[in-house]
């Protein structure tokens, strides 16, 4: 069956690659979440494909070394041709990598990602060949993918990959399966990145695919938001009362996300995170 490519908008180009430091002996999984879709891994990072028939879409190659693994394993399941390449976002550690799939795929992102796509970081990340701003249908045979950017998030290049019949959706970096968001939450916006959650959350889909961490439900979007909002309320109450950011990290805990990955490690950063953005509203 002929391929479409539905372009809804189409815009510019947006990029820091991160190093990615390859293990000798990585951890390798390929989980099916759905009939034609699967969710590889390599050690932390995730990446979707969807087969269908003589078509093949992978998101994400995360770096040389994890796209060598990646395309094996897309083998084990199918030797169809790889129409589509679509980067999740722009960060180098998941959008590195892609050469090693050939020059065949169509390499799809955000409008917004090519500005980053620059310097030698860049080196190893294919070039988009086509970029959407609003939101794009990608038709494999009988079943559509759709790229959706839902405005900025954890980036503001991070799109949902959607794959509405098998009720399955991927965003990388921007939620997870109760597990906290990176260190001090980058350079993003929380008004906007829980307003892109709550887009994410209007989707009809069960399954929850992630960039890290485990896989999810859609129970978990509204978990995300929920966090954030606590934690914003949380800090917020300890500026008011005059605390600083120290005494905020010392006192403050969040008794219903203990058991969530990397609170040990990533709570305090995430308080640093809110801290800075409320100080700066109130200059």
């Amino acid at each position: 069956m002929m391929t479409t490519l539905i372009l809804v908008l189409a815009g510019s180009f947006l990029f820091s690659a991160t190093t990615v430091t390859a293990q000798e002996e990585p951890t390798i999984d390929v989980e099916k979440l759905a009939e034609n879709v699967y969710l590889y891994t390599h050690n932390s990072h995730r990446s979707l494909f969807v087969v269908s028939g003589e078509q093949i879409l992978v998101t994400d190659p995360q770096s040389p070394e994890a796209a060598k693994r990646y395309l094996a394993e897309v083998r084990k399941i199918s030797q169809a041709p790889i129409r589509y390449m679509v980067y999740s976002h722009h960060h180098g550690d998941h959008v590195s990598g892609g050469a090693a799939f050939g020059d065949g795929p169509i390499v799809i992102g955000h409008a917004n990602v090519p500005g980053y796509l620059s310097g030698d970081s860049a080196a190893e990340i294919v070039p988009l060949d086509i970029t959407f701003s609003d939101q794009m249908s990608i038709q494999l045979d009988d079943l559509e993918v759709r790229l959706i950017y839902p405005g900025p998030s954890e980036t503001d290049s991070s799109v949902i990959v959607f794959v509405p019949e098998r009720k399955v959706a991927f965003m990388v970096d921007a939620v997870a399966s109760r597990r906290l968001p990176f260190r001090t939450l980058g350079d993003s916006n929380l008004s906007d990145w829980v307003a892109a959650l709550e887009e994410l959350d209007t989707l009809d889909f069960e399954i929850l695919a992630p960039g890290h961490g485990p896989t999810g439900t859609k129970a978990n979007v509204r978990e995300y938001i929920q966090y954030f909002t606590d934690l914003t309320e949380a800090v917020r109450k300890g500026i008011e009362q005059g605390q600083s950011l120290e005494e905020i990290q010392e006192s403050l805990e969040l008794l219903a996300y203990t058991d969530w990955l990397r609170y040990d490690g990533h709570f305090k950063l995430n308080i640093e995170g809110v801290y800075g953005r409320l100080m700066a509203e109130s200059d």
